[in-house]
């Protein structure tokens, strides 16, 4: 805030710095004028004094006292344009220095809205790389949500399978096991006909006796 009404108000003292320059240049131009004019004004009453002088009696006195009021008067007219020159120059200077100041100024503006720019830039830039690396948390999120969702459809598969597997391996062992039991009873069912059979066998005729 501080900066933007620096940047604002000092464009408007170095403009009312310029009016003021100009008022001045205008006063030195008007003062100059009327130096020269006490100048003019100056030798033409040194030369109507001093063409009176010779029609007087004491003709040197004259002349005397016409050249000292004129050198008078010319050392107070030299001694205003000094100091009129010493203004000018002081003037001048300070023209200089508000051109400087004004470029100064000029620079500055740039600088802070080239500065103010890059901070726009850096915000943006900055909520883009902060827009990119939420969308790049978000994907390797999403990522890694998707392979943990494949592992787990991988291991619910590999349980599975494996419940298969034993349910499978238990199938084949109990009809192998019924198989087992069957062969035995039915071993143990041949066997006993075997035994009714030897029972049910009549019995072996003596042999005849001999003669």
């Amino acid at each position: 805030m501080k900066r933007h009404l620096s940047s604002v108000l000092l464009p408007l003292l170095l403009l009312a710095a310029a009016a003021h320059a100009q008022d001045e240049d205008a006063n030195i131009t008007a003062e100059r004028a009327r130096l020269a004019e006490a100048h003019k004004q100056a030798e033409s009453r040194y030369k109507a004094e001093e063409k009176a002088c010779y029609s007087k009696f004491a003709v040197n006195d004259c002349l005397t006292a016409a050249r000292a009021q004129r050198r008078k008067t010319v050392e107070e007219l030299r001694r205003q344009e000094i100091v009129l020159n010493d203004a000018e120059r002081k003037r001048k200077a300070a023209e200089r220095q508000r051109v400087q100041d004004e470029r100064s100024a000029s620079e500055a503006e740039r600088q802070e809205a080239a500065k103010d720019r890059a901070g726009q830039d850096q915000g943006r830039q900055e909520r883009a790389t902060g827009k990119a690396a939420s969308r790049d948390s978000q994907a390797a999120s999403a990522s890694a949500k998707a392979a943990q969702r494949q592992q787990e459809l991988q291991r619910r598969e590999a349980d599975k399978q494996a419940a298969q597997r034993r349910r499978d391996e238990e199938a084949a062992a109990n009809v192998k096991e019924h198989e087992k039991r069957l062969a035995e009873a039915q071993e143990r069912k041949d066997k006993q006909q075997k035994r009714m059979a030897e029972r049910k066998k009549p019995p072996a005729s003596s042999l005849p006796a001999p003669p």
